[in-house]
């Protein structure tokens, strides 16, 4: 049994004046917490709901996210979220996702109008040899994928599945959800966060890694991504030592475009 995205999320309920409560099924783990990409649109929905209603639309225009530390499946947790600032075109908020009275992650975003600007420029989208219905494409090892992969759709454009010694530390993946009825912005977080560091796919035999922190830069309104589309995602590892990976993502719609960039922090033990 597994449960969407969408309903996850429409399930949180207000626990206190200051709090909030959610549950997140066991197929949402990611090893033994809670997917990164849930747990941020967690704190964005949380951080919005702590506003007044009208800024509460106001487009997400940059997130971070620390992962402190686990935060489990089927287990209550707070979202303690409260509005920092509001400017006359920004809004600054974050949010503490606590279980057990710890807190496992926290999160601040900046909310913003959109306005005029003489500059504008675009990040041209990668071109891959072979399109997302390509059959010969490897997708997500059911042998070693985490939990939260059935929820998605994701292809191997470049690079290959972790564990299969592939000689670059980048990856292009095509991904989009299985579910099509959430909230675009949901989708977007959760698909910038779906693909496994490029390193792995270097490695010739398991070893664990995990994202310690994230940041998300949001480049285009989500509400104008097609959730029944592939996206790409091309990722690469800019640089390591003493087991802490610095990598870049920049997440494509499938009308080119480029809707955000991610820099992640990730631990890798092997």
């Amino acid at each position: 049994m597994t449960t969407d995205f969408s309903a996850v999320l429409a399930a949180i309920e207000r626990a206190g004046p200051d709090s909030l409560r959610a549950s997140v099924p066991a197929d949402w783990l990611q090893g033994r917490t809670v997917f990164g990409g849930m747990q941020m649109a967690l704190a964005a929905r949380a951080m919005r709901l702590s506003m007044p209603d009208d800024i509460r639309a106001l487009p997400l225009r940059s997130a971070q996210m620390t992962f402190v530390g686990p935060v489990a499946g089927n287990e209550p947790i707070e979202l303690r979220a409260a509005l920092l600032r509001r400017g006359k075109s920004t809004v600054h908020a974050r949010c503490d996702l606590v279980q057990a009275g710890a807190v496992g992650a926290s999160a601040v975003a900046v909310f913003g109008v959109s306005r005029p600007s003489r500059f504008v420029r675009e990040l041209p989208p990668p071109a891959p040899d072979k399109g997302p219905d390509d059959t010969s494409l490897p997708s997500l090892d059911k042998g070693f994928a985490p939990a939260f992969t059935r929820h998605f759709e994701a292809r191997w454009a470049y690079g290959n599945v972790p564990f299969s010694g592939f000689p670059e530390p980048r990856s292009l993946i095509y991904g989009r959800l299985r579910d099509r009825e959430c909230g675009a912005e949901d989708a977007l977080l959760a698909l910038a966060d779906l693909i496994p560091t490029p390193v792995l796919s270097m490695l010739h035999e398991p070893a664990p890694a995990s994202s310690l922190s994230w940041m998300i830069e949001v480049l285009r309104d989500p509400a104008q991504l097609d959730l029944h589309g592939w996206c790409l995602i091309d990722t690469h590892v800019r640089a390591g030592t003493d087991g802490y990976l610095s990598q870049t993502s920049v997440l494509h719609g499938p009308d080119g475009h480029a809707y955000a960039v991610s820099h992640q922090t990730v631990g890798v033990f092997g």
